[in-house]
C-alpha cells in the first residue's frame, strides 16, 4: 500500500505534465522522431516522480504485534490490596500475549514514572519506581504512556485506576493520545467504603476584635443517617465535645467563640463516627488573629540578658520575650505580631525554613524585622547568602577598603555511604564556600585512592572556579584519618588567618588519628568539629576528635539537617568580622528613627562589620565608618539592623543612658506593621486542587466599588510565593484562583493598589486539611467510561478480558520513498541528456547490440571478408582519378572530360546498370553528363535541406 503525507501537492501534477508536453512540442531542436518521443516520455516520468516526492510518497509496510502499556494507580485513594491486585492482573495479561507482542508498566500518583519499557519479556514482579501518592494525575500518566511506545505495532494503553482525578485533565490527554493512534482501555479498581464521614471545611474569620463574638462553622458530609461526635480544640487544648446526628449529604454546625486576649489562635476540629473506615478526612484546622495593642516578639539566644530591652519596650507595646523555641513555625502564627526582634541569634540556630518565613513575612505581609548584633549575629552568625541577609539593609560582604582578620577553613570529606551521599557532600562544600567571605581562606581534602587536596588553602577571590572544582569531587571510603588530618594541619599552619577551623565529614569508619597529631593541631590554635552522617558504627572516634579539638560533634540522622550545621560551623571562622574596639557612634544623617534623640550617644565596646546596601539609610556609623544603625523598606515591610548589641557585653554604657527606652521605642514604632484595614468581605475556598479567593468590595454607604486593582500574594505551606491578580466578575465582585497542591495552611495578603501604591490590605488564609484523595470513597466509574469512549477502548473485566486478544488490527509502518525517487530522477536525467545530445544511427545501434549479445553469449562475432577483386578495383579507380587530376593541372587546354568522382566500384540500381568499362548498357541511361558530373548528389542534398527547413 502507498500513501501521501502531503496529498494536496498532487494538484501540481496536471499543470506540470501539461507544461512539460507543451515545451516538448514547441521545442525547435532537430531530433529524429524516436529521439523526440523518447525524451518527452522520460521528462514526463521525471515530473511524475518529482511531484510524488513533494507529496510525500510512502510505502505502508505491514507489521505484526501489539504494544500495551499498563498504567497502575498508586495514589492514596487506592487501597494497597487493590494496588497489588492491579499489578497481578497486568502480569497475568502479559503472560497471555502473543510472541511478537510487547508490554510495559508505568506507575502514577501526583506524577508519573516509567517502571519498565515495552518489551517482549514483560513482568512487574515488584514496583520499584517512587511517585507522590497525595494526588491523582491521570493526564500525566496518559501523556507519558503515549510518548513511551515503540514506533512499530499496534498501540494500546490499559488504565488501572479508581478514576478519582484531582489534578490535570485526563479527557484532553486521551484525545491527544487518540490522535497518535493510541487506544485506551480501562479497568476500574478501588474499594467502595460504606458509611464514610468527612469534614469539608472549618471556617473562621481571619481577624477579629478583642472581646467580639464570632462563630466557628463546620461543614461535614455523610453518605448515610448516623450518629457522630465532634471535638473542638483551640491551640491544642480541648474546648469540648458534642454528640450530633448526621444526615446524608452536607451538615452545618456552628460553635460560638469569644476571645478576650490579643494573639494568634489555631482551631482544630475532629469528627468520629462508628464504622468510618477512612480516618484521614475526619480532621480540619483553621486560624484567627485577635487584634489589640501592638505586639512585639523578642527572640534571644540568652533571654535573661536581654530583659532590659524588653522592659524598655513594654512602655508602649505588648512584648513577648522568649528563646529560639518561641519563633513561630508558620506564617499564619507570625501574623499575630507586628514586629520580630532577633537578638544575637545565629543563622544556624534559626534554620533555613525559619529564615525563609521571616523573609516572606517582611516582604509579603508587612511584618517588621529588627536584627540586633552580638558575637553570633550578622557575618559572625553566618547570615551571608541566607534569606535573612536578603531582608536586611546591610550586606555581609565587606568592601575592599575594609581590612579585617581573615578565617581559614579546611574540609575533610569522606565518601558518604547513603543514597546520593557524595552529592550531599558536594552541596555541603559549596554551601561552606558561599558562606565565607573573599578575605577568608578555604581548602578541601579527600581520599579517592590517594590522600590529596582537591584544592589547597587559598583566598576565595574566585568562588565560581572553586565551585566548579567541587562539583566534580568524587571522594571514596577513607581508610584512616591520620593522612588527611596531617595535610589539613600543615595547610592551616601556613595560613596567616586569625581563626582556623577543621570540619570532618564522615560516617566514623576510618581509624582514629594519633593523639599526638591532635595535640599539635590544638597547640596551633586550630579547632576541630566533626559531623557523622549515616553511620553504622559507634561515634567514639568522631566524639573524641571534636572534644580534643575544642569543637562540636554532630550526629546527623538525615541529610536535611546538614545545611543548618554547615552554616553554624562556617560561622566559627567568621568571627573575624567582629571588632571589639570601643568607639563613640557618629551621626551620619538624621532619619525618623533617631529624630529628637540628639547627636550625642554613649560609647559602645564592639560591633560586627557589615556594608550598607545601596538603598539603605544609615543614620549612625561606627568610628571606622561602618554601619551601626541601618534601615530600609523591603517589599511591604521594613527591617532594621543594629550591628552592636543591646546588653551589657558591648552596650553597658547604653543601658544607663536616659534615652535608651526612647531609642528602641522609636525603632519599634517605625518598623512595626502598618495596619491598612480594608472594608472587603473576603472568602477563600478550596475545590478540586484549586484555591478560590472571592472579594465583595463596598464603600461606607454600601455602594459597589468597581474597577479596582486588586492583587494577592499567596504563600503555600512550603513557603513558596506567587502573586495573582483578581478580575472583576460582577458589580463589586472580584475573583482569583491559585493552586493548592500541598496540604497545610495557605496565607494570602489581599492588596488594593492605586497608581502603583498600596492603599489597603487584608490578610486571609485557607487550609487544605487532607489530600483530596480522601474526598470520595468510591471509584469514579463515569469518568472511566468517558475515557474509554474517547480512547476507542472498553471497560475491561479482569476475569473475562485480555487486552492482548481484543481488537487486534494489522498495522502498517510508513516508509518514505523520497530517497529512491531522487535516485531515479538522477538516472532519468542522465538518460534524457544522452538521448537529446548523442545521435546513434541504426547501424551503430545494431553493432552495439551485437557486441552486447556476444558478451552475454547469445551470438557470434561477425567476420568481415574483403575480396581481392574488390580491393584491386578500388586501387585502380584511385590511380585513374589521380592521373586525370594531373592531366588537368599540366595541360589545361586539353578538353579531356573529368572522371565521374562520385562513381565507385561497379554497381547497379533501379535506373540502369553501368558496365565495368564505363559504358551504359542497353535499356539504361546515364543520369549525369560529363558537363555536370555531381548534379544528382547536389540535387539530393538541396532537396534534403529544403525539407528540413520546411519541417522546421
Amino acid at each position: 500500500m502507498i500513501q501521501f503525507t502531503q496529498p494536496l501537492a498532487l494538484l501540481l501534477l496536471i499543470p506540470a505534465l501539461a507544461w512539460t508536453g507543451w515545451l516538448a512540442w514547441r521545442s525547435d531542436a532537430f531530433l529524429t522522431p524516436w529521439r523526440r518521443w523518447t525524451s518527452t516520455i522520460i521528462r514526463l516520468v521525471v515530473v511524475l516522480l518529482l511531484v510524488a516526492g513533494v507529496a510525500g510518497l510512502q510505502w505502508k509496510h505491514p507489521m505484526e504485534g501489539m504494544n500495551i502499556f499498563f498504567l497502575l494507580d498508586r495514589s492514596d485513594s487506592v487501597p494497597p490490596t487493590q494496588q497489588e491486585f492491579a499489578r497481578e492482573t497486568a502480569n497475568r495479561w502479559a503472560k497471555g500475549k502473543h510472541k511478537e507482542d510487547k508490554a510495559g508498566f508505568l506507575v502514577f500518583g501526583s506524577e508519573a514514572a516509567l517502571e519498565t519499557e515495552a518489551a517482549t519479556a514483560a513482568d512487574a514482579e515488584k514496583i520499584q519506581a517512587v511517585v507522590g501518592t497525595e494526588r491523582t494525575d491521570l493526564s500525566a500518566a496518559l501523556r507519558l504512556g503515549s510518548a513511551a511506545f515503540p514506533e512499530n505495532g499496534q498501540k494500546r494503553i490499559v488504565l488501572l485506576s479508581d478514576g478519582n482525578e484531582n489534578v490535570g485533565d485526563a479527557q484532553q490527554a486521551v484525545v491527544h493520545a487518540r490522535s497518535q493512534g493510541v487506544t485506551v482501555d480501562v479497568m476500574p479498581i478501588g474499594t467502595r467504603h460504606g458509611g464514610d464521614v468527612a469534614i469539608q471545611k472549618l471556617t473562621l474569620p481571619s481577624t477579629t476584635k478583642k472581646g467580639a463574638t464570632f462563630e466557628a462553622k463546620l461543614v461535614a458530609t455523610s453518605d448515610s443517617h448516623r450518629a457522630a461526635r465532634i471535638s473542638l480544640f483551640r491551640n491544642d487544648q480541648l474546648l469540648g465535645q458534642q454528640d450530633v446526628t448526621l444526615e446524608p449529604g452536607k451538615n452545618l454546625f456552628t460553635f460560638p467563640q469569644k476571645l478576650t486576649d490579643a494573639g494568634f489562635y489555631g482551631y482544630q476540629v475532629q469528627i468520629d463516627a462508628p464504622g468510618d473506615e477512612i480516618s484521614q478526612n475526619n480532621k480540619a484546622s483553621g486560624f484567627t488573629t485577635v487584634r489589640g495593642k501592638p505586639r512585639l516578639l523578642l527572640v534571644s539566644s540568652s533571654p535573661a540578658e536581654d530583659n532590659n530591652l524588653a522592659v524598655a519596650l513594654r512602655t508602649e507595646y505588648e512584648v513577648k520575650l522568649g528563646g529560639l523555641g518561641d519563633i513561630p513555625g508558620t506564617l499564619a502564627e507570625m501574623q499575630s505580631f507586628d514586629a520580630i526582634f532577633l537578638l544575637n541569634v545565629p543563622a544556624g540556630d534559626l534554620g533555613l525554613n525559619t529564615m525563609r518565613l521571616l523573609e516572606s513575612g517582611v516582604r509579603d505581609f508587612g511584618l517588621g524585622l529588627v536584627c540586633v548584633g552580638g558575637d553570633n549575629a550578622f557575618a559572625a552568625g553566618g547570615y551571608r547568602n541566607t534569606p535573612l541577609e536578603e531582608a536586611l539593609p546591610v550586606d555581609m560582604e565587606l568592601s575592599s577598603k575594609k581590612v579585617l582578620p581573615s578565617g581559614a577553613l579546611a574540609l575533610v570529606m569522606h565518601g558518604m555511604e547513603f543514597m546520593n551521599g557524595n552529592q550531599v557532600s558536594r552541596d555541603i562544600a559549596i554551601g561552606a564556600l558561599q558562606a565565607l567571605g573573599p578575605q577568608d581562606q578555604m581548602g578541601v581534602l579527600l581520599w579517592d585512592g590517594t590522600e590529596r587536596w582537591l584544592f589547597q588553602m587559598q583566598k576565595l577571590t574566585d568562588k565560581p572556579r572553586l565551585a566548579s572544582i567541587i562539583a566534580g569531587m568524587n571522594q571514596g571510603d577513607l581508610p584512616a584519618f591520620d593522612g588527611l588530618m596531617q595535610k589539613a594541619y600543615e595547610g592551616l599552619l601556613k595560613c596567616d588567618a586569625s581563626l582556623k577551623h577543621i570540619i570532618v565529614f564522615s560516617d566514623g569508619d576510618p581509624s582514629a588519628p594519633q593523639n599526638s597529631l591532635l595535640g599539635k593541631i590544638v597547640d596551633a590554635r586550630i579547632t576541630i568539629s566533626t559531623v557523622m552522617i549515616g553511620s553504622h558504627v559507634a561515634p567514639d572516634t568522631m566524639i573524641k576528635m571534636a572534644e580534643l579539638g575544642h569543637g562540636r560533634f554532630y550526629d546527623v540522622k538525615s541529610a536535611a539537617q546538614l545545611p543548618q550545621i554547615f552554616i553554624k560551623e562556617a560561622s566559627i571562622i567568621l568571627k573575624s568580622a567582629i571588632s571589639e574596639e570601643p568607639f563613640v557612634p557618629q551621626l551620619a544623617q538624621e532619619t525618623e528613627l533617631i529624630r529628637g534623640i540628639g547627636a550625642t550617644y554613649p560609647m559602645l565596646r564592639g560591633y560586627v562589620a557589615t556594608t550598607a546596601k545601596p538603598r539603605a539609610e544609615v543614620p549612625l556609623v561606627t568610628g571606622k565608618g561602618d554601619p551601626l544603625l541601618a534601615h530600609w523598606q523591603f517589599g511591604l515591610g521594613r527591617s532594621v539592623a543594629f550591628t552592636s548589641d543591646a546588653k551589657s557585653k558591648w552596650a553597658q554604657d547604653w543601658m544607663g543612658w536616659g534615652r535608651y527606652a526612647q531609642f528602641w521605642t522609636q525603632i519599634a514604632s517605625w518598623v512595626s506593621r502598618r495596619v491598612d484595614a480594608s472594608d472587603f468581605n473576603t472568602e477563600v475556598s478550596v475545590d478540586n486542587g484549586e484555591g478560590i479567593i472571592g472579594v465583595e468590595a463596598l464603600d461606607s454607604q454600601g455602594n459597589f466599588r468597581n474597577f479596582l486593582n486588586l492583587q494577592s500574594v499567596v504563600v503555600n505551606p512550603k513557603g513558596e510565593r506567587s502573586t495573582i491578580s483578581l478580575r472583576q466578575t460582577g458589580p463589586g465582585r472580584y475573583e482569583g484562583h491559585f493552586p493548592t497542591r500541598e496540604v497545610g495552611a495557605y496565607l494570602l495578603n489581599l492588596m488594593e493598589l492605586r497608581n502603583g501604591n498600596l492603599v489597603a490590605s487584608q490578610v486571609v488564609g485557607a487550609s487544605v486539611n487532607y489530600s483530596p484523595e480522601f474526598n470520595t470513597a468510591e471509584p469514579n466509574i463515569s469518568l472511566l467510561q468517558r475515557l474509554a469512549e474517547l480512547g476507542g477502548g472498553h471497560l475491561l473485566s479482569p476475569e473475562k478480558d485480555n487486552p492482548f486478544l481484543l481488537g487486534r488490527q494489522k498495522t502498517y509502518q510508513p516508509r518514505d520513498l523520497w530517497e529512491a525517487l531522487l535516485r531515479c530522477l538522477v538516472i532519468l536525467f542522465l538518460f534524457d541528456v544522452g538521448v537529446r545530445r548523442i545521435d546513434f544511427d541504426r547501424d551503430e545501434w545494431s553493432a552495439w547490440w551485437a557486441k552486447i549479445r556476444v558478451k552475454l553469449g547469445l551470438g557470434s562475432r561477425p567476420v568481415t571478408v574483403e575480396s581481392e577483386e574488390g580491393m584491386a578495383a578500388l586501387l585502380a579507380r584511385k590511380q585513374e582519378v589521380r592521373t586525370a587530376t594531373t592531366r588537368v593541372v599540366t595541360d589545361p587546354d586539353e578538353a579531356a572530360p573529368l572522371p565521374d568522382l562520385f562513381a565507385s566500384a561497379p554497381k547497379s540500381d533501379d535506373r540502369g546498370t553501368k558496365s565495368p568499362d564505363g559504358s551504359t548498357p542497353a535499356g539504361g541511361e546515364r543520369k549525369t553528363t560529363d558537363e555536370n558530373p555531381g548534379s544528382d548528389v547536389t540535387d539530393r542534398l538541396l532537396a534534403a535541406k529544403r525539407k528540413a527547413r520546411k519541417k522546421r
